[in-house]
């Protein structure tokens, strides 16, 4: 690879492992979707591990997570028994599938446990005023949280809606058609 496009690809990958850093996400498995994203062909993780200074064992169990997410897939190369991997090249879908993927996570964890606190907030007998005080301003805050649950719950379904992935394909599409336009008058 010329230094000129190698140097590019180590400042795209340095950013990329900043901005996942700062959003507390894992570098390797950013680093190795952006490689593959940047990638003219399937690689194996040979050339990956090779290209990113990384163990070969991280790069394996990060790669299957990254298979798992949909955000890469395992590809066949005609007289290698390697395997080879391609990134899914649609990124707002790979975000957007991401997006959901946690979301849906963290609102059953968040029903779980606002489910199981209510449950032991009824099973609770207080005797004197101050305690019932206590309790009754517990469970007025855990009823507000249940109410912005439900809404959160709304925001999640419309976000997965038809809809909204259609309104936000097209646009993504808009803004690519934009920026070629853009690039054809420089």
């Amino acid at each position: 690879m010329k230094n000129n496009l190698m140097e590019a690809q180590d400042i795209f990958l340095y950013g990329i492992n900043q901005i996942c850093s700062k959003f507390g996400l894992n570098n390797i498995m950013a680093q190795l979707y952006a490689f593959l994203y940047l990638s003219n062909g399937p690689l194996s993780l040979d050339d990956m591990v090779q290209r990113l200074k990384i163990s070969k064992a991280s790069a394996s169990v990060n790669i299957r997570e990254l298979e798992n997410y949909g955000a890469v897939r395992r590809v066949w190369v005609k007289g290698s028994r390697k395997d080879y991997y391609q990134a899914e090249t649609d990124i707002a879908k790979v975000i957007m599938d991401r997006i959901k993927s946690m979301s849906k996570s963290r609102l059953v964890e968040i029903d779980n446990m606002l489910d199981a606190t209510c449950r032991i907030l009824r099973s609770i007998e207080v005797y004197d005023q101050e305690e019932r005080d206590k309790a009754e301003v517990f469970k007025q805050r855990v009823e507000a949280l249940r109410s912005f649950q439900k809404k959160a719950k709304i925001l999640y379904n419309l976000f997965n809606s038809e809809f909204l992935s259609n309104l936000l394909n097209t646009k993504v599409k808009a803004n690519i058609h934009t920026q070629e336009t853009f690039a054809a008058v420089e």
